[in-house]
């Protein structure tokens, strides 16, 4: 087997990358202060080297002692380029743009706050909309902007203690282990969204996030207003299951609202208050969904720190919900789940449990689903997708509530949370795609948002009605931003990067592509050009990363391998099959530095 004309030089892998990016990419130049001579080319992706992060009690967790890689000296930011879709690379200018424009830098209770604020026209940091940006910031910034906000939710949980100046704080009803679901205030408060159930969840993933990026078991054991920030993250949680758990069901409920949004039913024209309990209770499916990934994430976090006895609790807790989830929600002659059921029952004079919500990719991006549920769910949402002419995925849901359910002015039958289209879940939902082995379809609704965003001038905006994709809600809407940004570069091309080392499954198929994976909390970086030849891929890597890695390839449709070479010696591959994808694995741990692995193609044949 004669290899593919290798390039010379490190050009044979970033050389290429970084020339066909820069011809394309934003023509920006930004200056970072305290990192004098460093200069960037797009300003959101720009990221100096992360600085020590310091709890209140001033105990400095310094994770740029221990670096996970050797820092370069001038780095490159996250940055992509598919071959003939402009489309998609021009959603990096795109995001890049939006994370820009609601960077927040306030003070807290805490310290210093860096994080996003949910949008151009919020003034907040939200718990939930920070848990949907994290996993896409850990490739753009550095790590105080996934721990700042962490430290300053966790330093207003309400701890019910006599004289405590942070529970002097709550506008809400407070309750031990209760997480205020906003911070960044020009004056601090904590203030809970009282009709839904997400906010502790959502603290949990933002922390698992940051522990994973970098900041590690000893951030987790570190104080944070008297008590270790693992502990907070523990007694979130009990909060949850006892303020919020059905035990008949053995569900989460939350406020009668549609399944994730915060206007509830029958309470006049505002969004959710933070002082009036619910009247009417639901059980649905994005809770469930939620809060089952954020429990396994808090199992791994405690037993990073030595507790096996609450990982153990915790990942009880989540089999059990599973279990309930569907005996309760899931729905096998229509493939998929419930929205919600009532507590207690409630009889409506349509059919509710015909209402495909968008929480059932959520629920198979989360992990909650089995492998057999997840085909008829994503079949099931772009049914629905189709039947209310939406132009791309991220369909809150369908059919609507009908005109009138809902007192809110905005609510209307294909308007808001009531059966708009939110990129901010349509996001989640093609990495959902991409990583339980549906790359076509993901691939197919990541060129449908492409398309949209480059039809809208690059804005990203809230919301689209369907039917007449006019956009709504508030421009720069940074969950949107961050969650299409999530499947592009873990989803389409499969790279994660952390202290423990780097993962590659490139899922480019029958396209050419590379992309440059900068990972500011560690300072690892990962390279990659994916070059299809018809009869041929060839995959070249290059990696600053001290531990070796995982490396697959997507194959194309009817093809397989007859032979392969990684740096020009025949290597063994493993087959691995998952949904409706086929991959080629390389069967050792990836080596880091400069490599390349070439795959010889031949056609299967029909029927075969």
């Amino acid at each position: 087997m004669r290899p593919m004309s290798r390039r010379a030089g490190r050009g044979s892998v970033v050389g290429k990358l970084a020339h066909r990016i820069a011809a394309a990419a934003l023509a920006l130049v930004l200056f970072i202060p305290g990192s004098a001579n460093v200069r960037f080319s797009d300003a959101a992706f720009a990221a100096d080297v992360p600085a020590a992060g310091q709890t209140d009690d001033d105990e400095v967790i310094d994770t740029a002692q221990t670096p996970a890689c050797p820092r370069p000296t001038r780095i490159e930011p996250t940055a992509w380029r598919l071959e003939s879709d402009e489309n998609v690379n021009a959603m990096r200018a795109a995001t890049a743009r939006t994370l820009s424009r609601v960077e927040a830098h306030v003070s807290g209770v805490s310290g210093d706050i860096h994080g996003f604020r949910a949008g151009q026209d919020y003034g907040l940091i939200y718990a939930r909309d920070s848990a949907t940006i994290a996993p896409a910031a850990q490739y753009l910034y550095d790590l105080k902007y996934l721990t700042s906000s962490v430290d300053e939710f966790l330093q207003l949980q309400y701890d019910g203690d006599t004289d405590d100046p942070e529970d002097a704080l709550w506008r809400s009803p407070g309750k031990l282990g209760a997480i205020s679901g906003t911070v960044g205030a020009s004056e601090p408060h904590a203030a809970k969204m009282l009709v839904v159930s997400d906010e502790e969840t959502s603290l949990i993933t933002m922390a698992y996030v940051a522990y994973r990026a970098g900041a590690g078991p000893r951030w987790l054991q570190g104080a944070q207003g008297g008590r270790t920030r693992i502990e907070r993250l523990n007694l979130a949680m009990d909060w949850l299951f006892k303020d919020r758990f059905d035990t008949g069901l053995g569900l989460i409920k939350r406020g009668h609202t549609t399944d994730w949004g915060d206007v509830e039913v029958g309470q006049g024209n505002t969004s959710g208050s933070f002082t009036r309990t619910p009247k009417d209770w639901t059980a649905s499916i994005f809770d469930q969904a939620w809060a089952y990934k954020a429990l396994v994430q808090l199992a791994e976090m405690n037993r990073a720190v030595d507790r096996p006895d609450l990982a153990e609790k915790q990942l009880g807790r989540a089999r059990a919900l599973r279990q309930a989830t569907v005996e309760r929600l899931w729905q096998p002659a229509r493939g998929h789940f419930r929205t919600h059921i009532h507590v207690p029952a409630v009889r409506h004079d349509f059919d509710e449990d015909a209402i495909i919500s968008v929480a059932n990719a959520l629920a198979v991006y989360s992990g909650i689903t089995e492998p057999s549920e997840r085909a008829p769910i994503f079949k099931a949402l772009e049914q629905s997708r189709v039947a209310a002419k939406a132009s791309k995925p991220g369909l809150t849901l369908y059919p609507t509530y009908p005109s009138g359910f809902f007192d809110y002015p905005q609510m209307q039958p294909g308007r808001y949370q009531n059966g708009a289209v939110w990129d901010w879940w349509g996001g989640m939902q093609i990495s959902a795609q991409f990583s339980t082995g549906f790359s076509a379809l993901a691939r197919e609704h990541l060129g449908l948002v492409a398309a949209d965003w480059a039809r809208a001038g690059g804005e990203i905006y809230e919301w689209q009605e369907p039917a007449s994709r006019k956009n709504g809600g508030s421009p720069a809407y940074a969950g949107a931003a961050s969650t299409m940004t999530e499947a592009i570069v873990r989803g389409l091309y499969g790279v994660e990067v952390d202290p423990s080392g780097f993962s590659v499954a490139a899922r480019l198929g029958d396209q050419s592509g590379g992309i440059h994976a900068n990972h500011p909390p560690t300072g690892c970086w990962l390279d990659y050009w994916h070059t299809y030849a018809g009869d041929r891929i060839a995959l070249e890597w290059d990696t600053n990363h001290t531990k070796a890695g995982r490396v697959k390839v997507l194959l194309p449709p009817s093809v397989k391998v007859t032979a392969a070479l990684l740096d020009n010696r025949p290597v063994k591959l493993a087959s691995e099959t998952l949904g409706e994808d086929t991959y080629a694995v390389l069967d050792r741990p990836a080596p880091v530095g400069k490599h390349r692995l070439e795959l010889r193609l031949t056609s299967t044949g029909a029927g075969e």
